[in-house]
């Protein structure tokens, strides 16, 4: 049986972003064929358990302090002591986030003789580039690039990972997956009530809110149809957003509604999903809109392109856009037939593409490359969606 060792800072529950969500949904995965998993994570919450269950999947939780500071001198010997207390016990460890802690568990796994498989949750300034220019940062890169494999999400990862020399061959290639509901995709909404645009998200700066108010002012302005524009989420940004909408004169459309709970099943209420980010790996909302049957409206970064693929391209505008944003989405807002079939061609390519399942196949196919020693096979792996590596012998 293989036996995979996860290590993902903050693991659910409370804790439900992208990052830790998809740690999850593959994890339970995983253990569905037979995988033997185990996920070390942060204390995150005052008074979790030191071993613990979540949904099935057995969890050991260290000290995990919120001052960066001491979680940076107490953590990697919290981590020392769990992967040595268990080293008989995984034959390859899977690390979902190279942060300072992440990055001592490539040097640990170093150490102790064990394959590591590593995650890029992200591209651009938030990815090998802007890794590169931060403090320590050459360091940094050199430790995260020692990593046995290497996992790229989206074309662009893999483009960042050619451009600081790291072998192809190890490098696997698969999107984040989704696990599919049941639940009856929309059929759509009479014609005298609002049509509702909803993007899920972080309140940050990354996301691009502040563009999308700007493009949701001229949409108002063109739509012969009245509108509503749902942000489900929060973040430092909420108080500067609310003020924009208000200046924008905005606030009987545009709906600030904090965390919400149950996403997959309320998309299905909605009737576009917007995501307008400056930068993406590979977004789960997004995914979740798409197996909600919803057309998608998003700038062109990480990943996006490839989820959406060549049906929802036309849809897909350059971050910081305002006008290109508004377009796309008016577009949609008009036509309620080319929003139905968009929709329905989103939900098929989901279905066919990025059923968690099979994401996990990919996965569980280069953990055995790893634990064989064969990590210059971890490119056979790949998800078809992103292709084998396009290289030659040189390689």
């Amino acid at each position: 049986m293989m036996r995979v060792l996860m290590f993902v800072p903050q693991y659910p529950y409370p804790v439900l972003g992208g990052l830790e969500k998809q740690a999850h949904e593959l994890s339970k995965a995983l253990l569905a064929k037979g995988v033997g998993v185990r996920v070390v994570s942060g204390r995150v919450v005052p008074g979790q358990p030191d071993e613990g269950c979540v949904e099935g999947v057995p969890v050991t939780r260290i000290a995990w302090s919120r001052l960066r500071w001491l979680r940076f001198l107490r953590s990697p010997w919290d981590v020392l002591r769990v992967l040595w207390i268990r080293r008989f016990d995984y034959d390859v460890i899977h690390l979902h986030q190279y942060s300072p802690v992440g990055l001592y568990v490539i040097v640990l796994a170093r150490l102790l003789g064990k394959p590591i498989l590593t995650k890029l949750p992200n591209v651009g300034d938030v990815g090998l580039p802007g890794l590169r220019r931060r403090r320590f940062g050459r360091i940094a890169l050199k430790i995260l690039l020692s990593s046995d494999a290497i996992v790229a999400m989206s074309h662009e990862s893999i483009r960042e990972l050619a451009e600081a020399h790291y072998p192809a061959r190890r490098v696997l290639r698969t999107p984040n997956g989704i696990r599919f509901s049941s639940l009856a995709v929309p059929h759509g909404r009479p014609a005298g009530e609002a049509c509702r645009v909803v993007f899920v998200g972080r309140l940050c700066a990354q996301k691009g809110i502040d563009v999308l108010l700007a493009a949701w002012k001229c949409l108002c302005s063109a739509s012969t149809r009245p509108v509503d524009l749902l942000l489900w989420g929060d973040g430092p940004e909420l108080p500067s957003l609310i003020a924009q909408s208000d200046r924008l004169g905005l606030r009987s459309s545009v709906h600030f509604t904090g965390q919400v709970e149950g996403v997959a099943a309320r998309l299905r209420e909605m009737d576009i999903f917007v995501l307008p980010s400056y930068a993406e790996g590979n977004s789960n909302s997004l995914l979740e809109a798409m197996a909600a049957g919803l057309p998608i409206v998003a700038t062109a970064v990480g990943g996006a392109a490839m989820q959406v693929g060549e049906e929802g391209a036309p849809f897909l505008c350059q971050p910081g856009d305002a006008a290109a944003l508004a377009a796309a989405l008016l577009r949609l807002v008009q036509d309620p037939v080319l929003r139905a079939s968009t929709g329905a061609a989103m939900r098929r390519r989901a279905d066919d593409h990025f059923d968690i399942d099979r994401v996990a196949d990919c996965y569980l196919q280069a953990y055995r490359c790893l634990a064989e020693g064969r990590r210059d096979d971890v490119w056979t792996s790949a998800h078809p969606v992103l292709g084998r590596a396009d290289f030659g012998a040189a390689h």
